[in-house]
């Protein structure tokens, strides 16, 4: 006896058409927000990086009764002069004896510095301090000088932007401030603020 079943049945060639369309509409609809969210994410996870790595410069300050400092960098060996930290930044204490707040960190003098933390450049953002000083944290965990503070502004950056950047409704950026005795905070920044110090 034979199969009588009917043959399956495929889509139409005007059926195709209207998936692909819907499609297409749903593609253009999500992608911009699909890019914010993404963008959103770069700027959270730089801001966060440079908060536990400053937490951790006291953290070591305080474990080690000595000094501990950080710094921008842009090949993971010396410090930069420079506000921006979005090519990278150095956690590093000194050797004993050495111990001198905000001395340059120096891959070659291995006699001064010991490096502890090399954090690579983060893409798509803009990190930038309010001054080029090297941030130092003493045995207290306060900062050196006594009693100075810092801030640092991460904003979104598109490819081959120059500038720092800015805060969007859609991309917010974040503002981090280390107080003088060394705890750190951390709010977003307003709508079309810059993230570059003027």
């Amino acid at each position: 006896m034979k199969d009588r079943s009917p043959p399956g049945r495929g889509f139409t060639l005007l059926e195709l058409m209207v998936a692909l369309a819907v499609a297409s509409v749903l593609a253009v609809v999500a992608a911009p927000s699909f890019r914010d969210a993404l963008k959103r994410n770069h700027v959270s996870s730089a801001s966060n990086a440079l908060l536990a790595d400053l937490a951790y410069a006291r953290s070591e300050a305080i474990t080690r009764g000595s000094i501990a400092s950080i710094c921008p960098t842009s090949d993971g060996k010396t410090c930069s002069d420079t506000q921006a930290y979005e090519s990278g930044w150095l956690v590093y204490t000194y050797a004993a004896g050495q111990a001198v707040a905000s001395t340059a960190y120096d891959d070659t003098k291995k006699d001064v510095n010991r490096l502890l933390r090399y954090t690579t450049a983060r893409e798509g953002v803009s990190v930038q301090a309010d001054s080029a000083d090297i941030i130092s944290f003493g045995p207290q965990g306060q900062t050196l000088p006594t009693g100075s503070t810092h801030t640092f502004w991460t904003c979104s950056r598109s490819q081959g932007e120059s500038g720092g950047g800015s805060s969007t409704d859609k991309v917010p950026g974040a503002e981090l401030t280390v107080n003088g005795s060394g705890s750190t905070s951390s709010k977003k920044l307003p709508d079309k603020t810059s993230c570059l110090l003027s």
